[in-house]
């Protein structure tokens, strides 16, 4: 059955392809006729003698046109051949091949019509002249002795040539029928297909997801023990999660680990200007999938057509194309064998319809790698490349918290390129050190030569206050510089981020070295009026955060998420409160500067001197620098010590 389904596929793309072809073709022929008409045209125009009709009345009056030719194809002019004194006369030279052969043809015949072929054609001898079409000219031209003659043309030339010109508006519309007819079938990934050759071993980490996704590939491979206990698996299965965390790669590798088919679509590839194109593509495609099954059905970017319907909803195309998406998923059930595989990485989005139990109700979540899967990813993403054996893997899996599988494979081709750019075959640390701090500010290092010592100051204390509160905190800081960037930035601080949940201590610790640059500007101003406007993308993330700590996460004393209540506008008591936590935070900010202004100095004075400041030289600082509240401790502790030793020796 599949392969006779099969062989009128293939029956159908023949004969559209072939309606294709003779289209193409009859256009072409048109094309080249008229091409050639044309160029026959303008090469006879540019030879033929053209006699105005006062002068060709004047040449009949005095016995010089011997022969007139009246063509129906050429309404408008009528050609005429002059006598053999008037060629002479104008030093037309004569031939027996030529004038004296037509001329003998001419005064033989009986007959009132010639050929087309006989007359001249030769542009020497083609004479024209207006046709006035008075019923009297043949009439007065046959009185004074001129021979007149019709000429035959090619009936079935004639035909074929009226034809075409009266039916090739009709045929650029069936063309452009048939453009459209193609539009409406799904792309060639949806027809065509093949197993993939991905298998688990080629995703790294992650063994948890792949274990949740064993149900699938025991289903495609033993459909028969679910039906004999009763079981009905999920129509769909739904990957959701951050982007480049790997869910089409898993996809692909349940495909391949099954060894069946593998269909890829994108949710935009269902969403079209045209009424019901998009609903005929969802059910073409599964028809085509139902033909093949087992196999797997992969829908990437599903939010594009699979988004809450209601108000805010895009057109009601989109609402018919989620509909028979729906209702294609309803249709299915574990004896069908097709199983579809979706992926977000907006879940909140979509249509309750979607989600609910028989049809996407396996939600599984592809997370952020942690450490340990980081470490496995790297390891397998720097398989080919050449890497000196100095460069740590497991410090690298360790700083590039939050990174997905993608931004890993990313940075060691950064690194590759870096590398030969650089002139060496062989990645070093600092090919991955440039290529970390690529990803990261979203640019490359740019010395600013116009930078004045004031402006290098400014930017000093900012990043300074950065990097101490950070320090303060408890958060790594990895690199600290005044270097500009091509992002636009004055200078960065690089730290390395906390992984695992975040607390609410955590969240007002990140608005704290936000707010550090601010507060570091501060200790150096004179007056307010001197402060820059370089904390303004340092604000625009801390307001952020804020947003959500007081709308989103309940940590602002109401465990009510205000944006699912539909506030999307801030209130003028949440803008209250959102002041109240941000001067409480700077505040507790410059306060921090201030008691450890002597490390924010040390810092600063050396960034205005090396404009780069590594880790190891960062912790110097922060360790040998003290305060003088630290020296007060510490001679406390001496006093302390001294008292308790004596103790001990009485």
């Amino acid at each position: 059955m599949k392969k006779n389904n099969n062989n009128d596929n293939n029956l159908k793309k023949y004969f559209t392809k072939s309606r294709i072809l003779t289209i193409i073709a009859v256009l072409l022929f048109v094309a080249m006729f008229f091409k050639d008409s044309m160029i026959a045209n303008k090469k006879v125009q540019s030879d033929t003698q053209y006699i105005p009709y006062d002068s060709f009345v004047s040449m009949v009056d005095k016995g010089e046109v011997e022969y007139v030719f009246i063509n129906g194809a050429s309404p408008s002019t009528v050609q005429f051949l002059p006598t053999q004194d008037y060629l002479k006369s104008k030093n037309i030279l004569l031939t027996q091949d030529g004038y004296y052969k037509l001329t003998d043809e001419l005064s033989k015949t009986k007959e009132t019509t010639v050929d087309y072929k006989i007359i001249p054609t030769d542009g020497k001898l083609r004479f024209i002249t207006e046709n006035p079409n008075s019923q009297s000219f043949k009439e007065d031209l046959l009185k004074k002795g001129i021979r007149v003659f019709s000429v035959k043309t090619s009936e079935t030339l004639s035909f074929i040539f009226m034809l075409l010109l009266n039916f090739f508006p009709f045929i650029l519309m069936l063309a452009f029928i048939m453009y459209f007819q193609r539009r409406m079938e799904p792309a060639d990934s949806e027809v065509v297909t093949t197993v993939p050759d991905t298998k688990f071993q080629n995703i790294a980490g992650y063994e948890t997801l792949k274990s949740d996704s064993k149900f699938i590939l025991d289903f495609l491979k033993n459909p028969q023990s679910y039906e004999k206990i009763g079981a009905r698996l999920p129509n769909g299965v739904l990957f959701y999660g951050p982007p480049g965390t790997g869910k089409t790669l898993m996809a692909r590798a349940i495909a391949g680990e099954a060894s069946v088919p593998f269909y890829k679509v994108n949710g935009s590839d269902f969403v079209e200007l045209y009424v019901g194109l998009g609903a005929r593509r969802v059910r073409k495609l599964y028809k085509t999938a139902r033909e093949n099954a087992p196999c797997i059905v992969f829908i990437d970017e599903i939010d594009s057509i699979g988004g809450a319907r209601g108000a805010h909803r895009g057109s009601s195309e989109d609402d018919k194309t989620l509909t028979a998406l729906l209702n294609e998923l309803d249709g299915f059930s574990a004896k069908n064998g097709v199983i579809t595989i979706a992926a977000t990485n907006r879940l909140q989005d979509l249509d309750p319809a979607l989600v609910r139990p028989g049809r996407f109700d396996r939600q599984v979540a592809v997370p952020l790698p942690n450490k340990e899967e980081r470490i496995q990813i790297l390891d397998l993403y720097k398989e080919g490349k050449k890497m000196s054996p100095s460069i740590d893997i497991d410090k690298l899996a360790a700083k590039t918290i939050d990174f997905s599988p993608s931004e890993l494979e990313n940075l060691l081709n950064e690194s590759a390129i870096k590398a030969v750019t650089r002139g060496s075959d062989i990645i070093e640390q600092e090919d991955i050190d440039d290529s970390y701090l690529k990803i990261i500010i979203k640019g490359d290092k740019k010395e600013d030569k116009h930078q004045t010592e004031e402006e290098k100051k400014i930017i000093a204390y900012h990043e300074a206050g950065h990097a101490v509160i950070g320090h303060l905190l408890g958060k790594p800081i990895l690199e600290v510089s005044v270097i500009g960037t091509t992002s636009g930035a004055g200078g960065y601080t690089l730290s390395q981020p906390k992984e695992g949940l975040r607390t609410k201590s955590d969240m007002k610790n990140e608005i704290k070295e936000l707010y550090g640059g601010r507060a570091g500007e501060t200790m150096i101003a004179s007056s307010d009026d001197e402060i820059t406007v370089g904390a303004v993308n340092d604000i625009e993330r801390a307001t952020r955060i804020i947003n959500g700590y007081i709308k989103i996460l309940g940590l602002n004393g109401s465990l009510i998420n205000l944006e699912e209540l539909g506030m999307r506008r801030p209130t003028d008591e949440i803008i209250e409160q959102a002041k109240q936590i941000s001067n409480e935070l700077f505040e507790e900010t410059v306060e921090m500067l201030k008691k450890n202004k002597n490390k924010l100095d040390t810092l600063a004075n050396m960034l205005i001197e090396k404009s780069l400041i590594d880790a190891d030289t960062f912790l110097s600082i922060m360790n040998d620098t003290k305060e003088e509240w630290e020296k007060e401790e510490k001679v406390v502790d001496l006093v302390k010590a001294n008292d308790k030793s004596d103790e001990t020796y009485i």
